[in-house]
């Protein structure tokens, strides 16, 4: 967000006849604050949207990466 407000939605869909799991996020400062998150995604069909609420003055970037079983931030809470 180079330091501005970050205000978003983080949908998790798992299948397709079911309604999404929301998420909402508003941070003042997400240089000064990024905001990360682990969401557990049972079983296969799952997908994760991540949308923009702010206005068009408020950009953001985002990533969403997979856990692959390999040592990652979900292993290192269950150790």
């Amino acid at each position: 967000t180079g330091g501005r407000p970050l205000n978003a939605e983080v949908d998790l869909w798992q299948g397709p006849d079911n309604a999404p799991q929301k998420m909402r996020v508003y941070l003042e400062d997400g240089a000064l604050r990024p905001f990360s998150a682990v969401v557990d995604t049972p079983g296969a069909g799952n997908a994760i949207a991540i949308r923009n609420t702010a206005p068009m003055e408020f950009p953001l970037n985002a990533f969403v990466e997979a856990d692959n079983g390999g040592p990652g931030p979900v292993r290192a809470l269950q150790a």
